[in-house]
């Protein structure tokens, strides 16, 4: 019995520690997914890979004071930033990560640690622009009826 129940409470564990995001989370952002993403790439610069879909960002690699790393060589450490757009229709959430990676035995690099108060900063950042660019918008010379 004891068997049985300590297996539960392991599996119970488990389950619940497993899915853990990280991040902040914008809800119900107003714009469409390539609107959102002109407005992400405003604020986080050009990113570094873009998925095919358009709804996942990867930022450039930057240092702790946000600056770009010029020698990547001679970097123990640097961060970027990991936008997602969630939702299969409006509106959508924006997922914000800030992920650091620090140099390996190898000489290359793996995740160390998540940033969530740098996340904080860039998504209220994102949420500023994005309500700034919804409140520009004009409705009437944006309308495309095909």
């Amino acid at each position: 019995m004891m068997k049985h129940l300590f297996f539960l409470i392991l599996a119970g564990t488990l389950l619940l520690s497993g899915c853990r995001t990280g991040g902040v989370i914008l809800r119900e952002t107003p714009l469409n997914v390539s609107e959102t993403r002109r407005v992400v790439m405003s604020v986080i610069g050009e990113p570094r890979v873009v998925t095919q879909n358009g709804r996942e960002m990867l930022s450039q690699y930057y240092d702790k004071k946000n600056k770009p790393i010029e020698k990547m060589d001679m970097a123990r450490e640097r961060y970027y930033t990991h936008v997602t757009v969630l939702g299969d229709q409006r509106p959508y959430d924006v997922q914000v990560e800030v992920l650091v990676e620090g140099r390996n035995e190898n000489g290359g690099f793996e995740l160390v640690d998540r940033d969530d108060d740098r996340a904080g900063v860039l998504a209220e950042k994102i949420r500023r622009a994005l309500n700034q660019s919804r409140d520009t918008r004009n409705v009437i010379d944006d309308f495309r009826s095909f």
